[in-house]
């Protein structure tokens, strides 16, 4: 009995062992599998690593270009922004200088317009100056009263006002 239950016991054991064995093998060859899938999931990989490298490379070729056209266009503004400011100084300037120009035309005209008005007004005095020099001799002569003198500077001064 004891022969026949270890025989029984060696069977199962066996057909255990043959189970884990088949089943060794399958895991096996699905291992074998998964690296034949894995090989060719190495190859895309590195295609995708390839890719990823490119990608990397063309976003910071992009950068530059792109930071070279902003700094152009910048440049480019800059440039543009102050010939602008440029012109509009030169002309203000140019009207700045016209404006000096015409402020020391009028100067000049109005220095002009001074000195004949102090000559006609030296002229006055030397009139009235001979006038009452000439009421005085003629006061003197006895040809002209003084009253007549007075009477002729009021109606001098009354002929002045109505104008």
């Amino acid at each position: 009995m004891k022969e026949g239950y270890l025989q029984m016991k060696i069977a199962e054991l066996n057909e255990n062992c043959n189970k884990i064995d088949q089943m060794i093998k399958m895991e096996k060859s699905k291992l074998i599998l998964l690296q034949e899938q894995v090989g060719g999931f190495k190859e895309l990989l590195k295609k995708l690593k390839n890719i990823d490298e490119f990608k990397k490379q063309t976003i910071e070729f992009i950068k530059n270009e792109n930071k070279k056209i902003l700094t152009d266009e910048i440049n480019n503004l800059s440039k543009k922004i102050s010939d602008e400011y440029g012109k509009i100084f030169d002309q203000k300037n140019k009207k700045i200088d016209d404006f000096l120009q015409n402020t020391e035309n009028i100067q000049s005209e109005q220095k002009n317009i001074e000195e004949k008005i102090n000559k006609k007004l030296n002229e006055v005095e030397y009139l009235l100056e001979h006038n009452n020099l000439l009421m005085m001799k003629l006061a003197n002569k006895g040809l002209i009263t003084e009253r007549e003198i007075n009477e002729m500077n009021t109606r001098s001064i009354k002929k002045l006002k109505n104008k």
